[in-house]
């Protein structure tokens, strides 16, 4: 092979096998919360709304105006619900990064082979399935892109000294913060670095420091970690067994307990760990640095320890991908009996990672696919049934939490879609996450919607919806009963019939109230179930001060709440009085202490609302 095609194929083999290994994740659709990022276009009305959603704290507490927000409102502007784009725009990053992978373990290893070895190694990872047929997970390839392009400059400043790359290595390192907020890490992996290539230079890595530290007190100041829950910070003896999954997850890239999988991962570990020891004593730090790579990037998701997910490991394996590049090729370049053992060890390895990877982006098409054909059978029945309520039937646990927990429907259509009186029973339960309750319509309202000709029921099939409201309407007046409903969305035209005075018309997702407003709820069935209230506080609503919400069930006043925080949601759990247990209705009326004008109209406005329930 001449040197130029041995050149050319160093660079398009790697894309071309990852392609090969995600080609079903280029042909993904939406799923979780990619709808989510789609909704934020419907909620633009100006530059100043599209400046504020790019830094506004979402999705616990993050702020990536790169990775997310920018990409999925240009992307769902210039496409609309047409995944391809967005998938098409992921693969390229994800080509990109697999150039830098293969140009640093080139240079840094003085190895073409271990730079290539490296690509391949990276591709066969565990949690790049997610990230190549997610399109949410999109901020793992940016943050590694910028990680990579950062330090690959690095490299060629400590290679030249031209100052031009230190310069351009800081514009990565900064961008890289509107990607993840792993980009915090790369401090650490500069620093490491330069103390094994370049320790002259090691005093110019303590700049670098202080914009993660800058970063890392705003964002906790902007969006305080949970204190407890699915991302709530555990910083206990646990912390070694979290980092034995992963490294387990890393080797093998599945997530089998079996003993071939467990003793897959203990011989690589071995290996590992003897070519580390083996160079180390040779005066070769650069395996030491690869593995302490995994170590300071899976280092901020350690003490995440109720949410251990593969996808985390997408920027951790690339110091695992470059160490076993470089074990293999300095195997291959060694006697028979090392020959040998790189060549059974990688493969093993391949012949582990490359099915397990494919059956987990299998696994996220299937899934994206049936949310795809969901959501378009009901963008059809909004064609078809403009102004009525479409009701879904056969929606699993699955396809619940995968493509309507994130409200995918309003991407669609006006039509109010909800789950069948019912459903609730079929789905699994996920409090952590959100209430199920909410997305289920009410017997008492589909009832009367049924027979005032307003309602109209589809069955959920693969890939399509089926019309089946006539077979199903006898069966639903057997088992709905009418009554006051015990859950209530305010924004949603059904539930009119509940409200009583000071309510104004629909506003997007929510409902503002006057000075006082009153509605109707079915009443507590058990003295241990309390009342929720969900709603949305805009920056105007608080800026003379907090707001103080008084609600009143039967005329019984509970604890006043106080509402603060600038353009979030609110939620106010409160007890009921035991005189309201067992009623068929109970009034609650909601009154804040305060109203406010916005320019331009004549209401005076109370509190925006969404939901109210007891449960």
């Amino acid at each position: 092979m001449s040197k130029n095609t041995a050149r050319i194929a160093f660079w398009i083999t790697p894309p071309l096998v990852c392609l090969a290994v995600y080609w079903l994740g280029l042909k993904a659709w939406f799923q979780q919360d990619d709808f989510a990022w789609l909704h934020l276009r419907l909620e633009i009305d100006g530059w100043r709304d599209f400046f504020r959603l790019l830094v506004e704290p979402r999705a616990q507490g993050t702020i990536r105006p790169l990775s997310e927000r920018l990409f999925f409102i240009a992307f769902s502007a210039l496409f609309g619900l047409d995944a391809l784009p967005f998938r098409i725009w992921v693969f390229l990053t994800q080509f990109a990064n697999l150039a830098l992978v293969g140009a640093i373990g080139w240079r840094v290893t003085g190895s073409r082979l271990a730079g290539w070895l490296a690509a391949v190694f990276w591709i066969s990872g565990s949690g790049l399935a997610k990230v190549m047929s997610w399109t949410s997970a999109y901020n793992q390839a940016l943050c590694a892109l910028f990680v990579l392009a950062g330090f690959y400059l690095l490299v060629r400043y400590v290679e030249s000294g031209r100052r031009s790359y230190w310069i351009a290595q800081w514009v990565a390192y900064l961008a890289g913060f509107g990607a993840q907020e792993w980009m915090v890490v790369y401090p650490a992996l500069a620093t490491a670095w330069l103390w094994i290539a370049a320790r002259s230079r090691l005093r110019q890595a303590l700049a670098l420091w202080l914009p993660a530290l800058v970063y890392a007190v705003l964002h906790r100041l902007l969006a305080p970690p949970p204190s407890g829950g699915t991302y709530g910070l555990y910083f206990d003896r646990r912390l070694p067994l979290t980092l034995a999954t992963y490294w387990r997850w890393a080797l093998t890239a599945t997530y089998s307990t079996s003993a071939a999988t467990a003793a897959l991962a203990a011989i690589l570990s071995l290996a590992l760990g003897a070519f580390v020891l083996v160079r180390w004593r040779r005066g070769d730090r650069r395996p030491a640095f690869f593995a302490l790579w995994f170590l300071i990037a899976i280092a901020p998701v350690l003490p995440l320890r109720q949410h251990i997910t593969d996808y985390y490991l997408t920027l951790p394996t690339l110091g695992l991908a470059m160490l076993g590049g470089y074990a293999v090729a300095r195997g291959l370049g060694g006697r028979s009996l090392w020959k040998a053992a790189a060549v059974l060890l990688g493969a093993a390895h391949l012949a582990v990672a490359l099915p397990a990877a494919r059956t987990a982006t299998r696994w996220n098409y299937e899934r994206s696919r049936a949310v795809r054909g969901m959501v378009r059978g009901v963008a059809r029945a909004n064609q078809l049934h403009p102004g009525k309520v479409i009701l879904l039937v056969g929606v699993d646990s699955d396809l619940f939490w995968t493509g309507v927990f994130d409200e995918p429907f309003r991407l669609v259509g006006r039509n109010s879609v909800f789950l069948a009186p019912g459903s609730e029973a079929e789905i699994e339960p996920h409090p952590e996450f959100g209430d199920v309750g909410r997305f289920v319509l009410p017997p008492g309202p589909a009832l009367r919607a049924l027979e005032e000709g307003r309602l109209v029921i589809y069955a959920v099939e693969p890939d399509r919806l089926r019309n089946v409201t006539e077979v199903y309407a006898p069966l639903a007046r057997l088992r709905w009963q009418a009554g006051e409903p015990r859950q209530v969305d305010v924004a949603e035209p059904i539930f009119s019939r509940q409200l009583g005075r000071g309510w104004y018309s629909i506003q997007d997702r929510h409902r503002w109230t006057a000075k006082r407003a009153t509605l109707r709820l079915g009443g507590p069935r058990t003295p241990s179930e309390k009342l929720y209230v969900e709603g949305y506080c805009p920056a105007e609503r608080v800026r003379d001060g907090p707001v103080q919400m008084l609600i009143s069930v039967d005329g019984t006043a509970l604890p006043a709440v106080r509402i603060h925080r600038p353009n979030a949601r609110f939620q106010a759990v409160l007890e009921l009085p035991a005189q309201a247990v067992g009623r068929e209705s109970i009034e609650v009326a909601i009154e804040v202490d305060r109203t406010f004008r916005v320019p331009k109209e004549g209401r005076d406005l109370g509190l925006a609302f969404g939901t109210f329930s007891i449960r």
